[in-house]
């Protein structure tokens, strides 16, 4: 009769699993990516951007009017200001803080390669992109392990619990 029940709750708990990976963090926004930190994380270092283009009066989106191996006046400064925002918001609250890091040494290499012209806008924009989906899918799995390891932990807890409740009479 026990394993009957935990082999229940694992199943059930195994299903829960994909449909928080299948609901939430399939999402092409990059809030529902990973756990509330990550979300708040995220949205700090938005506001931050915000903060990065005012400051250095870079536009993102006036880049696509740039030749395609030039950068834009403020753009490097821009850059930096978001890797700093990156380090402060994002890193901290990650498990996978080193998939950041090379994310930024290396649009740090991409941007110095369109400023000597052996790299195009679109292409480091290619490579971006792709970054950020490897990082999205890292803290999707990160989120996933998370919650198996919590649900695992109150299967045990209940276990326990049902176990003592014996005595308990």
């Amino acid at each position: 009769m026990k394993f009957h029940f935990v082999k229940t709750n694992m199943r059930i708990a195994t299903a829960w699993v994909f449909v928080i990976m299948a609901c939430g963090p399939a999402s092409t926004s990059r809030d529902t990516a990973g756990p509330r930190e990550i979300v708040t994380a995220r949205r700090q270092l938005d506001d931050h951007v915000e903060e990065c283009t005012k400051r250095y009066g870079y536009d993102p989106e006036a880049g696509s009017k740039l030749e395609s191996n030039v950068l834009g006046p403020g753009e490097r400064e821009w850059r930096g200001c978001v890797y700093q925002g990156i380090e402060k918001y994002l890193i901290p609250k990650t498990q996978s803080p080193d998939l950041y890091r090379r994310a930024i040494a290396e649009d740090r290499k991409m941007t110095e390669a369109i400023a000597k012209g052996e790299m195009t806008r679109m292409q480091r924009q290619a490579r971006v992109q792709q970054m950020l989906k490897e990082i999205d899918q890292m803290e999707e799995a990160n989120q996933a392990k998370h919650e198996i390891d919590r649900l695992e932990m109150e299967m045990r807890q209940d276990m326990m619990r049902r176990s003592l409740s014996p005595l308990l009479r």
